[in-house]
This record gives structure tokens, sequence and C-alpha cells, in this order.
């Protein structure tokens, strides 16, 4: 295995009490620094997958690996493990519960037994980290859904892990909102964190991901970005639909696979301008 793999799953199976098999034989990986947008349908696996892989939820069939090491499902095991790897819901509400936000920021690092210092630091940085330090004294009861969303969020960076997993963490924001969402993913993994999000919005993720995880079929199919989203099939199959940059090159009978605005500028520039008859 590559030394820059922070999680993988192997012949991964999993489903719920009752319920048929969700997952079957997942194979996927997380690499330090890679971003990575987990797709499908409601329904489809995305948030069982992202269990599975914080400890929440016991594989049914094959492991969860950090490393080489295969997750054992042991208190001291999975304590270790979520230092490593931290899943944040979709609803913030799930997660919040001090009075204000330097004590729920905290919770973690003082259930870790560090010391005051070393929690104090950890809270200034996460929060930092969330563009959030001016909320630090605010009760959380006056929180708007976006800081709730984004203190839920520094709970988790407080841990310093590796790899953090986020469930819809744009999804109810206005677009001031995602943004700074957005710009706080990106100092996270300027500071060393990688993140994985599971989203709806494909315009969304292929802009910010590197890779995608779409998950069809109680399968789930790993790669670039641009290259899963371009093709047709596999997204009409996860009740997708092509992101508006590569539905446009595909009107226009272009090979190329632009990403965002500015690619998309630079695609029709490049474009011959069509000859005038006289």
């Amino acid at each position: 295995m590559s030394a820059d793999v922070l999680l993988s799953t192997d012949h991964l199976y999993a489903t719920h009490p009752g319920r048929p098999m969700v997952l079957t034989d997942v194979n996927v990986s997380f690499s330090a620094g890679v971003r990575v947008a987990i797709l499908g349908a409601n329904g489809s696996g995305k948030t069982t997958l992202m269990r599975c892989l914080s400890g929440s939820l016991k594989p049914a069939k094959g492991c969860v690996m950090r490393g080489n090491t295969v997750l054992g499902y042991g208190r001291a095991h999975l304590r270790e493990h979520r230092r490593a790897v931290q899943l944040v819901l979709q609803d913030p509400d799930d997660q919040l519960f001090s009075a204000d936000v330097s004590q729920d920021v905290s919770f973690g690092p003082m259930n870790m037994g560090l010391d005051v210092d070393e929690v104090r630091d950890r809270v200034s940085e996460a929060l930092d980290l969330l563009g959030a330090s001016h909320l630090a004294e605010r009760a959380t009861y006056q929180l708007s859904y976006g800081e709730r969303k984004r203190i839920a969020v520094a709970g988790a960076v407080a841990m310093r892990p590796d790899l953090l997993l986020l469930d819809e963490p744009t999804a109810g924001l206005d677009p001031v909102g995602v943004t700074q969402m957005l710009e706080a993913l990106d100092r996270l993994r300027d500071h060393g964190t990688t993140v994985a999000m599971a989203t709806h919005d494909v315009d969304l993720a292929l802009a910010w991901a590197d890779e995608a995880l779409i998950v069809v079929d109680g399968g789930v199919r790993q790669g670039p970005i641009d290259e899963l989203l371009a093709d047709a099939s596999i997204v009409k199959k996860a009740h997708l639909h092509l992101p508006w940059p590569l539905e446009l090159a595909r009107r226009l009978g272009l090979d190329e696979r632009p990403r965002t605005m500015g690619e998309v500028a630079a695609m029709l520039s490049r474009r011959p301008s069509p000859s005038v008859a006289h």
C-alpha cells in the first residue's frame, strides 16, 4: 500500500439491522492531501460508508484499514481511530450540546486527557481555521445555522485528525455560508488535514474535489472527479446529473473537461471565432 494512503477499505460489506446489504465489496482509499467528494442518490449508502470509515458502524464483512493496520472495534482501538479519523454529521445540532462555543469545541480534546493549556491551544487553532474565532464566547443557541455548521466542524478539527469526513457540510447554507465553509476547508487542507465530503451538489463537487467516490447499486466507483462525472452512464445510474461545465463542453462537441467558471472561460476563448459571410 502507498505510504500516503491514510485510510482504505478491503472488500467491505455493510448493512443495518433488519435491512438488506447496503454496500457490497467496496474497495476505496483516501490519500493524504487529496480532496474527495462522495456522491450518490439519497439512500445509496453514502452515510453508511462514512460511518464505517469513522468506526461507528462495524462492517458485515471485510475491513477498514488505517495505513496497514486493520481497524479493531474494542474501546481502545476505536478511541485511537477517532483521534485520526473524525466524522461530522449533516445536522450540527446532533453534535452541539455545550452551553457555549469554546466548551463545545473543547469536548473532544478534554476527553483525550490533555492538559488545560493544550486544550486551549487546540480550541483556538480550530476556531481560527474555521474562521470562527469571534464566536468563541457565544452561546451555542445564539448561532446561525451556518455558524453551527462551522462550530461542529471545529469540534472535530480540535482533535487534529488526519482525515476529516463531512456529511453534506454545505447543505442548507446560503451562498456566503457555502463560500465561508469552502474557504475553511481549504485552510484545513493547507494545515495538513485531508478532507472528504458527501454532497448532492455535483457542480460544487467538480469545482472542489480531486477525486470522486460515486455510490451506486451498492458498489463504489472511485477515480478522478472530472472523468467520473463526465461519464453519462455512471451519472445517470447514480441518479445524478452532469455538472454544468461538463454539460456545456459536451453540447459544444468539445473533448475538454472544464471544472470551474475560469476553466470554462479559458475553453471558450480558445474556440475559433465563427467566420462571417460577406
